[in-house]
């Protein structure tokens, strides 16, 4: 058999056990709001909401790109450097072009713990990227694609901002050969 009880008698144990709560035992505290009670209108005991806290994720943020740092990877003329900007958890896809030594250097910032992964499909075999920390001016890369292939994937121990340099062998750059490229960028 199902219980009913009129929305009047709901409604006014509602009221009453609000004002219960305004006048409960706890010194200096606010009553709580009427919208954090839920009755019940099968006539049972009204039950409390749950409240829904933001996703860690939501509430952290990206550290600040080092920019200075990655200026100095923008060696050679025609280069350019491009801060790149998607959510904290997502991916972005750029397309480019390498004219002789000439290319774009991305930088990207990753927060401690992040993972960051880069696949790269060049139009020629004479195309590869490098990873490197802005952080390390000494210009060792983290990532070499000419050995380590056209896919990375990079744990921040820190706060970082990596430089993803695109580029083609010197024996090729010199001659002033071209080739484009796409990047698919992600954090997670």
């Amino acid at each position: 058999m199902k219980r009913f009880a009129p929305a009047a008698l709901t409604g006014g144990l509602l009221s009453l056990s609000l004002a219960l709560a305004a006048c409960g035992d706890r010194p200096g505290a606010a009553p709580e709001a009427a919208s954090e009670a839920t009755p019940d209108l099968s006539g049972g005991p009204a039950t409390a909401s749950q409240a829904v806290s933001p996703s860690p994720d939501a509430a952290q943020t990206l550290p600040a790109v080092d920019e200075a740092a990655a200026r100095t990877f923008v060696r050679d003329a025609g280069s350019t450097l491009e801060v790149l900007t998607f959510d904290r958890v997502g991916s972005v896809t750029k397309e480019g072009m390498v004219k002789g030594y000439a290319a774009p250097v991305y930088a990207v910032p990753v927060a401690s713990g992040q993972t960051l992964k880069v696949a790269f499909k060049p139009s020629n075999t004479n195309l590869y990227f490098n990873i490197s920390d802005a952080a390390d001016q000494s210009g060792a890369a983290v990532f070499r694609g000419e050995v380590d292939g056209q896919a990375a994937e990079l744990e921040a121990s820190k706060d970082t901002t990596y430089v993803i340099t695109p580029f083609q062998p010197r024996a090729t750059a010199r001659r002033g050969s071209e080739g484009g490229y796409s990047l698919t960028i992600s954090r997670n």
